[in-house]
């Protein structure tokens, strides 16, 4: 009983102590051992076994904390967490640094967060850093992070989160995996979220992968509300039946399934006669639009200084014949197993065709 009251008086005293030298409150809640030592640089609180305590409305727990009063610093370590409105941190160790209020972190650091609209996101690595006066979080060494609301996995060497302004980057090898393992994935050199705009900038050396095609760029923007990514930079889209390149392109999906393909200046499009084919044909224009179902290419139209070149070799059903031509406007359609069934050209036509048993 007598140790009791000797533990229960010292509590009362750390507290009323840190109370009256620091706005941050100091509030312990439960340890199963406490001990308070006087030395020359000032009080030590040393808690061990269940520690819980708050700074202020910042709430703390762990297997053992070392309160420095007089450095204002405290050290945890062992399950840590820390919670605060929004933010769940948890990590094996903490400094503490009240003044200027920032957490270091270190060991299976992770920071989570659930949204007003109720979706979580988080991010974590081996080590890491919370201001918490700034609401900003960098984390480095195989550094991960999840967006519910996105459904998307990101993976980098060093990442930072400013929750305060709703942004982030990622640099180190940085990569997006959206959706399920086969939906969408890219890779880049840099890559930031607006959260609030729910838009993906990547810059340099973009490599986009998915089941139904592939695309490089120097710069993606990926807009998430309207499911539309724009390629700039030297843009190269390639699938199975065709390679296309332009100054611009324009990948718009419905559910993250791809829908239309917008090449925007100077476009070309290498394409097969069928799926597995060479790409021995080819179109040329101001602007091409591909569009797309359930992976599959349906029909394309281009507009504007219009050429292109078909060649369709001897088969079983089919003459050999090349045919070339110039026009304002060309549209082509395919039948279900990828195969050209219909050209049609438009405006200011001039060409040939060139038959087998020509001269």
């Amino acid at each position: 009983m007598k140790k009791s009251l000797v533990v229960g008086s010292l509590i009362l005293l750390w507290c009323l102590l840190s109370a009256q030298q620091d706005p941050q409150k100091f509030r312990l809640i439960h340890a199963d051992r406490l001990f308070m030592s006087n030395q020359p640089t000032g009080q030590i609180l040393d808690l061990t076994g269940n520690v819980h305590f708050f700074y202020g409305d910042t709430e703390f727990k762990s297997h053992r904390a070392l309160i420095l009063d007089a450095q204002k610093i405290a050290r945890l370590s062992g399950n840590v967490v820390v919670q605060n409105d929004s933010l769940h941190l948890v990590a094996d160790s903490l400094a503490y640094y009240r003044i200027p209020q920032v957490l270091n972190l270190g060991g299976k650091v992770r920071l989570t967060q659930r949204t007003q609209s109720g979706f979580v996101r988080w991010m974590e690595g081996d080590h890491a850093i919370y201001d918490q006066a700034k609401d900003t979080f960098t984390a480095w060494s195989r550094v991960r992070a999840y967006d519910q609301q996105e459904n998307a996995h990101a993976r980098c060497g060093y990442g930072f989160w400013d929750r305060a302004r709703e942004y982030a980057y990622l640099i180190e090898e940085p990569e997006v995996q959206a959706g399920t393992a086969d939906t969408l994935f890219v890779k880049a050199d840099k890559m930031e979220f607006f959260q609030d705009e729910r838009k993906l900038i990547a810059t340099f050396n973009v490599r986009t992968n998915s089941q139904d095609y592939h695309a490089t760029s120097d710069f993606l923007i990926y807009f998430a509300e309207e499911e539309k990514a724009v390629f700039l930079g030297e843009p190269r889209f390639e699938n199975e039946f065709a390679t296309a390149q332009a100054r611009e392109f324009q990948l718009l999906f419905t559910e993250r399934e791809l829908e239309r393909v917008v090449l925007v200046d100077s476009c070309l499009v290498n394409f097969a006669r069928e799926e597995g084919l060479e790409r021995t044909n080819w179109v040329r224009a101001r602007d091409i639009q591909l569009n797309f179902s359930e992976g599959k290419i349906t029909d394309f139209s281009a507009e504007s200084e219009v050429s292109y070149y078909f060649l369709q070799e001897e088969g079983e059903r089919q003459d050999f014949f090349i045919n070339s031509a110039t026009g304002d406007r060309l549209k082509a359609k395919f039948d279900a197993d990828n195969k050209l069934k219909l050209m049609d050209m438009g405006g200011k036509i001039k060409g040939s065709y060139k038959f087998k048993n020509d001269s």
